[in-house]
């Protein structure tokens, strides 16, 4: 399954191409997961620049028969790129800082999800029709899901709009599918869902067998879920990902399901599809014909991307707590997702200006060693090596501002912002090849947060001649400092 919703502009050649690639790896069918990235008919207003189209979807489909194409929809939970778009607002279930979710409360919302499946079933000849359903933690937040979640509970709102739906789509000769983490959180909701929807049961640190062998007992036909584990990390954690989908097979075969769908997701925030690939197809080699894993990378990436991908999803993560796997992204988090790159360096300074940011440029030389100027895998490279060396411009700049040498300190900072915008050309690239439409932005900001503090240093320099006192670094850098401010509260209370 590719998650096109995450800033993905995938061109038809594109599509075609990993289609027939999977194929080839043994994949039985593709999964495109939409959400708002699809040019829907019936919402227009929500088709961004780059969107997929129902005539690219037509065309990948005919160029490349030997695989089916499923869209995943979805239909009440992660609404955010609808409700947070001009036209979209009256969607929402209420306010969040995170994902967003419909209200399923309203007859609107039911109209628009039947809307947007039935654009799906006119671009996509598959049977299936993913419609969604994973994640919905708003459940009774508005006024009136609250009253009604005081009668039927949570589990009744989700299985009474779910329920119908999935008959909807039963109706008009299609097989429904929902993501089963919400029927694990609200059980009593299964009993509104008509038993041929399809159930695909995602457990991404562990083995589904006891949730899956539930369903079935139930009467569901059930789909086994493992990950690549690119989004919770800075590349992807490789022996995680090899240990997800070996569990995950061998579940679907003890509790006879369907099958295996390997999940990709979040590519974007500094991830692509380019450096990974590779590691999707070995998934389909392994799950397929056993091959060995090692083997299935090799044949899918080559020698030289095998190598390089052990460093990068293995010896790399190995280093150090805040880099191993099941961390969740701490790397990106604290460098991208902030939008402040100063945080990386409050987070993990202090090892990155040691022995193990030594290792890690040092693998991350091996891995350019190993690879030519283009190839995928360098960013990824360039990226943990230019967090280290950043953290180190960071700590000279830090040291010269508290010996009192303020212009020096805002010299290293401009200077030093080179290691991030050295990854502004293969940003660009990944950009122009259909990936993430907004990370040459995010990239941006975090060049301007570094001249932002610049400034500041300038403008303490200013102002505080002939006085002893200084902020402190760790405050001056901070998104809430404001110059004067000696005790800094706001800085202390969010990040």
């Amino acid at each position: 399954m590719l998650d096109v919703a995450r800033e993905q502009s995938p061109s038809t050649d594109w599509l075609i191409q990993v289609l027939k690639r999977s194929e080839s790896a043994g994949y039985g069918a593709v999964g495109l997961y939409l959400e708002h990235r699809f040019a829907y008919p019936s919402a227009p207003w929500a088709a961004g620049p780059g969107a997929l189209s129902p005539e690219a979807v037509r065309e990948a489909i005919r160029s490349a028969p030997g695989v089916r194409l499923i869209p995943f929809l979805n239909t009440l939970g992660h609404m955010e790129g609808f409700i947070r778009s001009e036209g979209g607002k009256w969607l929402a279930e209420g306010a969040s800082t995170g994902s967003q979710q419909a209200c399923p409360s309203n007859p609107r919302v039911v109209e628009f999800a039947r809307g947007l499946i039935t654009d799906a079933m006119d671009a996509f000849s598959d049977e299936w029709v993913h419609l969604g359903g994973d994640e919905t933690w708003q459940l009774g937040q508005c006024a009136e899901c609250s009253q009604r979640a005081e009668k039927i509970g949570k589990a009744g709102i989700y299985g009474e709009f779910y329920g119908p739906l999935c008959e909807w789509v039963l109706d008009r000769g299609r097989r429904p599918c929902l993501w089963a983490d919400m029927l694990i959180e609200h059980p009593d909701a299964i009993r509104y869902i008509p038993k041929q929807t399809i159930l695909f049961d995602w457990h991404y640190d562990k083995s589904p067998v006891e949730s899956a062998s539930q369903f079935r007992e139930m009467g569901f036909d059930v789909v086994c879920c493992p990950a690549v584990h690119t989004f919770d990390s800075a590349w992807c954690f490789l022996d995680q990902t090899q240990e997800n989908v070996d569990e995950h097979a061998a579940a679907a075969i003890e509790t006879d399901s369907l099958g295996v769908l390997v999940t990709t997701w979040e590519y974007s925030y500094f991830t692509n599809y380019e450096s990974t690939l590779p590691v999707i197809y070995a998934c389909g080699r392994r799950l397929s014909s056993g091959t060995d894993w090692s083997d299935a990378i090799r044949a899918e990436g080559g020698e030289e991307y095998w190598r390089a991908a052990e460093i990068l999803g293995n010896q790399i993560p190995s280093l150090s707590p805040f880099l191993q796997k099941r961390t969740w992204r701490k790397f990106r988090n604290a460098l991208i997702f902030g939008q402040n790159p100063f945080y990386l360096w409050l987070d993990w300074g202090e090892e990155a200006c040691g022995s193990v940011g030594d290792d890690v440029i040092r693998l991350c030389m091996q891995v350019e060693d190993l690879l030519p100027e283009e190839h995928p895998l360098r960013f990824p490279a360039r990226l943990y090596r230019s967090g280290v060396e950043w953290i180190r411009v960071v700590r000279d700049a830090h040291d010269q501002y508290r010996a009192g040498d303020l212009a020096a300190a805002r010299y290293t900072l401009e200077q030093g912002c080179s290691w991030l915008e050295g990854l502004r050309p293969d940003l660009e690239r990944i950009a122009a090849g259909g990936g993430s439409s907004a990370d040459v932005g995010r990239l941006r900001m975090l060049v301007e947060k570094v001249r932002n503090v610049s400034a500041k240093i300038g403008e303490v320099e200013a102002t505080h001649q002939g006085v002893a006192h200084l902020p402190s670094f760790e405050r001056l850098v901070h998104d809430a400092y404001v110059i004067g401010d000696q005790a800094a509260w706001r800085t202390g209370q969010f990040r």
